[in-house]
């Protein structure tokens, strides 16, 4: 089973939602380009532009949209605004870069069909794209999961208070927050595509063992058979090794072709968890100081956890796989200093601090358009900005509630 085969499902899914403009020719087999696709991909993207506009410019109907009653500070209805408008703004980029990158997508493609020949004509290892694709199912379907459960718990609540004009927010809310929940399990699958690869090539390496030039004992002499035998042993891994360094650089160049594909989308739809994750801890936080021991109440902060579930989660597994496959840098780097080599041969010295050499200078790193790497120091920068901008909207309220209290009306 090859690559797209694996991704055969996701490729379908991706074209229904305007996230992949490419199909399969059934004579060549190759992925060209539709044109069909491409022109529902752009109305599509001009109408959630213009949808975004309108919302923007109709920020008075936005506001009364959430539909939380009069008891909720204008900051809530400010907050609310700016997370519809956040997962809007995620939505149209991921469309547009889409359109934008389709030359790197391109370049992607080849050069991940030329990485898989060359791991079976220079190593004679075949890629497991059976494996792959089970575990893109298992993800998808935990993902699916984990949106189907917060989004109806937070649809049930509703339901029961019969609040009509949050259905409206929510329905607005609900079609970009999938379809950019696609788009993470997209860069998810790109990201375990390049981690299987380099998964087979550290196996390679830790099994691969150069010969170590015994010492000449007295009365002792080899055969001629079992030194040419010991030579062409340590060429054939002398080559491995060498194809070894050619993979490296070879998957070091798909990490930069998948940082130029996805990373405006990492960086838009990093910003807006960001923006769901503070709003939603203010709406708890919100919910517990409005707290009447009801199981309604109850439920309000159990839903706006929920809410906050699917863009943790994110978050989180995003941050993670990054730093997985950056961490294979490190450990090809102390696999290939285990390699017992012989001292007396320069060639198999040189060719070990090139690659030493290599593996320092091409380290491999996740990039967001590059304004930052996404690895798990991102985790401890989101943690300290919610902390940061929910103190100031806390202390914004408190001021707002002093207000109202003060005001001759209130």
């Amino acid at each position: 089973m090859d690559t797209d085969d694996a991704l055969a499902s996701l490729q379908r899914a991706s074209q229904l939602c305007c996230l992949c403009y490419w199909r399969r020719d059934s004579a060549t087999g190759q992925q060209k380009r539709s044109r069909w696709l491409l022109l529902y991909g752009c109305v599509v993207l001009l109408l959630s532009v213009g949808y975004l506009l309108y919302g923007l410019l109709d920020a008075s109907r936005n506001v009364e949209a959430n539909g939380v009653g009069s008891e909720t500070t204008h900051i809530g209805h400010t907050v609310d605004s700016i997370q519809l408008v956040g997962i809007r703004v995620a939505h149209a980029t991921a469309l547009l870069e889409e359109l934008w990158q389709w030359q790197a997508q391109s370049q992607f493609v080849a050069q991940l069909r030329q990485i898989d020949l060359d791991f079976i004509n220079l190593l004679q290892l075949d890629v497991n794209n059976g494996q792959l694709r089970r575990q893109m199912g298992r993800r998808a379907l935990y993902m699916l999961s984990g949106y189907v459960v917060s989004q109806g718990f937070i649809l049930f609540t509703k339901i029961m208070s019969l609040d009509i004009k949050f259905m409206v927010y929510w329905l607005s809310y609900l079609l970009p927050l999938l379809v950019c929940g696609l788009r993470y399990f997209q860069i998810y699958t790109v990201i375990l595509i390049v981690q299987q690869r380099l998964e087979l090539l550290l196996s390679m390496l830790d099994s691969l063992q150069l010969h170590e030039a015994l010492p000449e004992k007295p009365y002792i002499c080899n055969t001629i058979n079992e030194k040419l035998d010991m030579e062409t042993q340590a060429a054939a891994c002398m080559q491995r090794l060498l194809a070894a360094r050619k993979l490296y650089q070879s998957l070091w160049m798909l990490v930069a072709l998948l940082n130029r594909c996805y990373g405006l989308s990492m960086l838009v739809n990093l910003g807006n968890d960001f923006l769901s994750i503070t709003s939603n801890c203010y709406w708890i936080f919100l919910n517990f100081r409005q707290f009447a021991a009801s199981p309604y109440d109850f439920m309000q902060i159990v839903g706006s956890a929920l809410w906050t579930a699917p863009h943790l989660s994110n978050v989180l597994i995003l941050a993670l796989l990054c730093e997985r496959v950056s961490y294979f840098t490190t450990r090809l780097a102390l696999s290939l200093h285990h390699i017992r080599a012989d001292l007396q041969n320069d060639a198999h010295n040189a060719l070990i601090t090139q690659f030493s050499l290599q593996l320092l200078h091409q380290r491999l790193h996740f990039s967001a358009a590059g304004f930052f790497d996404v690895n798990c120091t991102l985790l401890y920068t989101i943690v300290g900005a919610t902390t940061t901008y929910l103190i100031i909207l806390i202390q914004f309220h408190m001021s707002e509630s002093s207000l109202n209290s003060d005001s001759p009306g209130g």
